[in-house]
């Protein structure tokens, strides 16, 4: 893989049960690139940024890393203990210490919340509560499964200017989603 890389993937596919999901898929993404991986409803994004976190083995390709490479990921499930209150969820996370929290639980209006039950909260809430791990957590990667889903338009702004920001500062970004960003990225479609 060339050093100027974050990623590569060379001609991944992926079946289930025989079924061809996506065939001889490859990319490459840069520091301070994104991409939109775009597609219809089980096309194949959500298993194939999972096979780019390592999570999930890909059928046939291979994915190169930069050495040493600092990802975040936060799929389309928010990943909570829904059981435990949103300070001990934020505690979980290993951010209680982080010297940014407390101003980003304002911007999130989530201040008043820390006390409260994560499954006592709404959808948009509780996905503000998990993307702090994203917000907090310096990355050279940033992976996202539809991480605007259930976010009101202020959060949605937040969002998107944190992302942007951290394009400008050389991170790189990949992520799914159907609903219209702005961010400039390359887009690719599984379907």
């Amino acid at each position: 893989m060339e050093s100027s890389y974050l990623i590569e993937a060379n001609n991944l596919a992926y079946k289930i049960n025989e079924v061809k999901l996506f065939t001889n898929f490859s990319f490459s993404l840069k520091a301070g690139e994104a991409l939109h991986i775009k597609g219809s409803n089980g096309s194949g994004k959500s298993t194939l940024i999972r096979i780019l976190c390592g999570i999930t083995p890909s059928s046939k390709g291979k994915v190169y890393k930069k050495d040493e490479l600092v990802f975040s990921y936060l799929g389309h499930k928010n990943a909570l203990k829904t059981y435990l209150s949103v300070r001990d969820n934020i505690s979980l996370l290993g951010l209680s210490d982080h010297e940014g929290l407390e101003s980003l639980l304002s911007l999130l209006d989530l201040s008043e919340k820390l006390d409260v039950i994560v499954a006592n909260l709404s959808f948009g809430q509780q996905k503000k509560v998990a993307l702090l791990r994203i917000f907090l957590t310096g990355a050279d990667l940033i992976l996202l499964d539809e991480p605007f889903v259930g976010l009101d338009s202020n959060s949605h702004d937040l969002l998107c200017k944190f992302l942007e920001k951290k394009l400008h500062a050389g991170s790189g970004l990949i992520y799914t989603s159907h609903i219209p960003t702005g961010i400039r990225s390359k887009d690719i479609t599984l379907d």
